[in-house]
């Protein structure tokens, strides 16, 4: 990951010397969670303005390779490939909004959730410019089979027979 400098608008306080000063941001992975979450900036706070950032993120569905991003090799061998199962997107602006989902469940299709109303969509339909919350499972050996299969695609996702 690229180190980031902070500017004069995000300067790094100093517990030391007790003032704000211009520093680097660096982060790294050492290990990686089962699930991830990713949390897209769609608002921007600016010293004047406020803004809702609907610019389309184009992100994997399959197959998110995180491997180059991790500091050392996981000892127990973890997978660094992880698929999405959800996703929550936000329609609207900063004074309001509307809130929906898709999510694939156990019988490796996805559903769209818009309220009280679901419907079946294909996976192209599911990355837009709502997008806002993005919900992954790693993939093992197990949850790569059955993937591949079409069958159950592991614990986190929910079924959704309940819903209909």
């Amino acid at each position: 990951m690229k180190e980031e400098p902070l500017g004069p608008d995000d300067m790094w306080y100093c517990p030391h010397c007790k003032e704000h000063r211009q520093a680097i941001k660096k982060l790294d992975l050492w290990r990686l969670p089962n699930i991830l979450v990713f949390h897209l900036k769609r608002f921007s706070y600016g010293r004047w303005t406020k803004d809702k950032l609907d610019d389309f993120v184009d992100f994997p569905v399959q197959n998110l390779d995180l491997s180059k991003y991790v500091k050392c090799e996981d000892a127990s061998g973890m997978s660094h490939i992880y698929n999405m199962y959800a996703i929550s997107n936000h329609y609207g602006g900063l004074a309001g909004g509307h809130y929906t989902a898709h999510s694939k469940c156990k019988d490796g299709r996805w559903y769209h959730f818009d309220d009280s109303y679901v419907s079946s969509v294909e996976e192209s339909e599911v990355n837009s410019s709502a997008a806002y919350v993005l919900f992954y499972e790693r993939v093992d050996s197990d949850v790569e089979a059955k993937y591949s299969n079409g069958g159950e695609v592991g614990e986190s996702s929910q079924g959704c027979e309940d819903i209909f």
